[in-house]
C-alpha cells in the first residue's frame, strides 16, 4: 500500500525548514510514502505595461523571462529541501544499521523515500492551485507549515492553511512551531 503525501512549502519561509524537519522525525515512513514537495507560485500582477514602463510588444518576452526565473529559483530552493529529506533518510538508515548490528540480526533492508519536487504556477490565487493539485493527484494527506498569523491578520488576509483545510478532500496536517 502506497501513501501519497503532498507537502506544500514556501521555500523562502522559516516554517518550511521546520516542517521538513518535523515530518522526517514524526511522520514519514520510507516503506510506504510517495512524497511530493510542492510550491505554488502566483504569477498575477496588479500592474499594467504603462505602469511598468514597458512597451506591450516587449512585455510578453519580459514576463515570460521573469516567470521562468521565478520558477527556476523556486525549484532550486525546493530541491534543497528534497536533499535534506533524502540525506535525513540516509542518516536514519545508518543509525538503524548499527542497531541491527548490535542485536546481531542477519540482514538489513533499507528503502529510500520516493520523493520529487513540483513547482505549480498559478495566474490567480495559489491556494486554489494547491487544492486542485491534491485532488488531481488523489493525495492521502496534505502537510503544510503554519505562519502563526495574528487573529487580525488571519481575519483580513486569510490563511493559506485554513483555506486548504476547508477546501481539500483529504486530511490536512498543519505543522506549527512550538512556542518557546
Amino acid at each position: 500500500m502506497t501513501r501519497k503525501v503532498v507537502v506544500a512549502l514556501d521555500p523562502s519561509s522559516d516554517e518550511a525548514s521546520y516542517t521538513i524537519e518535523w515530518i522526517i522525525e514524526n511522520f514519514l515512513k520510507p516503506e510506504i510514502d510517495d512524497v511530493r514537495l510542492i510550491s505554488a507560485v502566483s504569477l498575477n500582477s496588479d500592474f499594467d505595461a504603462d505602469e511598468l514602463g514597458l512597451y506591450t510588444m516587449s512585455l510578453t518576452e519580459e514576463i515570460m523571462q521573469l516567470e521562468k526565473e521565478i520558477i527556476e529559483k523556486t525549484r532550486e530552493a525546493m530541491n534543497d529541501f528534497l536533499e535534506i529529506l533524502q540525506a535525513a533518510n540516509v542518516i536514519k538508515a545508518t543509525i538503524a544499521f548499527f542497531r541491527v548490528l548490535l542485536i546481531q540480526a542477519s540482514f538489513y533492508y533499507f528503502q529510500q523515500i520516493n520523493a520529487r519536487v513540483e513547482v505549480l504556477k498559478s495566474l490567480s490565487d495559489s491556494r486554489n492551485i494547491v487544492v486542485e493539485y491534491i485532488e488531481n493527484e488523489k493525495a492521502d494527506i496534505l502537510i503544510m507549515g503554519s505562519r502563526d498569523l495574528s487573529t487580525w491578520k488571519r481575519l483580513f488576509l486569510g490563511s493559506f492553511s485554513d483555506f486548504c483545510q476547508q477546501n481539500s478532500h483529504c486530511p490536512v496536517l498543519i505543522v506549527k512551531k512550538r512556542q518557546k
